[in-house]
């Protein structure tokens, strides 16, 4: 038994003898008591207290909002869909790596339909938030172009997500403050629902995130914009553990609600593979 314990034992000891003497009751049993009653409060499981987490230590939690987190690469299939529902296929690879200072890495090229074929996006995101890096490469034009502060949140090859979306360089943690709503639940996840507010300029007023409770990972995202008007959605489905025992959705769908169009992203294959630093160089984005 250690310092505390025994300090403990003796709080819980005074308190016996207090209440004892206030109602005239057994030492004993009053003793008795107030240890089953510190027993059970210690063999609670840790859930018990996720009612008293605040915004900030849930987002902390959160391990990313990419469309993959961690190191691995995969394929997928980008489909844009109109307002009057046409929709058009896009087939890409993702490479993501994550360094030891917790820098996350991210490579998108497209590989069809021929005339985006050889188009890559590198993201690089501190774990700060700070100095982060998007570069754009288009075959059309021969060379890479860094994408500039006031480009972020544009959208990205005319599908629904921002550059800042589709690279996961948003920093929610950094750059928005973080208030708690009350629990949902979302595909049959229990969630909690953080209200995010932009510290500084944004297109958005605040965006709701619904994360998972028992994984902190963020399941559904809405972003509203000017009025507190519901400006797009993000909604994942299909999650499965991979072969690292991590979690993947089989789908992310973004939908632009004000447009009345979407983004459906679904996971062909994917692979925990290491990758080697030089794919997450602008040297690499004119390699064919």
């Amino acid at each position: 038994m250690n310092l505390q314990d025994g300090d403990a034992i003796m709080k819980l000891a005074n308190r016996a003898e207090k209440l004892s003497q206030l109602f005239g009751l057994n030492t004993g049993k009053v003793w008795v008591f107030l240890a089953l009653i510190s027993m059970f409060i210690l063999v609670l499981p840790c859930g018990a207290y996720g009612a008293e987490l605040t915004a900030k230590q849930i987002l902390d939690k959160v391990e990313g909002t990419a469309l993959l987190v961690g190191s691995g690469s995969a394929k997928i299939e980008l489909i844009t869909e109109s307002k009057r529902g046409q929709q058009r296929s896009h087939t890409l690879q993702i490479y993501r790596k994550k360094d030891a200072d917790d820098t996350e890495k991210q490579l998108l090229e497209y590989l069809q339909p021929a005339d985006v074929s050889g188009t890559k996006l590198l993201s690089i995101s501190k774990p700060d938030g700070k100095d982060s890096e998007i570069w754009l490469f288009m075959p059309a034009l021969g060379k890479e172009r860094r994408i500039a502060a006031q480009e972020m949140q544009t959208k990205f090859m005319g599908t629904d997500f921002t550059y800042e979306e589709i690279s996961g360089t948003a920093a929610y943690k950094e750059d928005y403050e973080s208030k708690r709503l009350d629990d949902d639940t979302f595909d049959g996840h229990k969630c909690y629902v953080l209200q995010l507010t932009p510290k500084g300029k944004s297109e958005y007023t605040f965006v709701k995130m619904w994360i998972w409770q028992d994984e902190s990972i963020p399941v559904k995202v809405e972003f509203y914009g000017r009025g507190d008007k519901l400006r797009k959605s993000l909604d994942t489905s299909g999650w499965k553990k991979n072969t690292k025992d991590k979690w993947e959705p089989s789908q992310v769908v973004m939908s632009d609600v004000l447009a009345g169009t979407k983004t459906i992203v679904k996971i062909i294959e994917a692979s925990e593979t290491d990758l080697p630093d030089d794919y997450f160089t602008v040297r690499y984005l004119r390699r064919r």
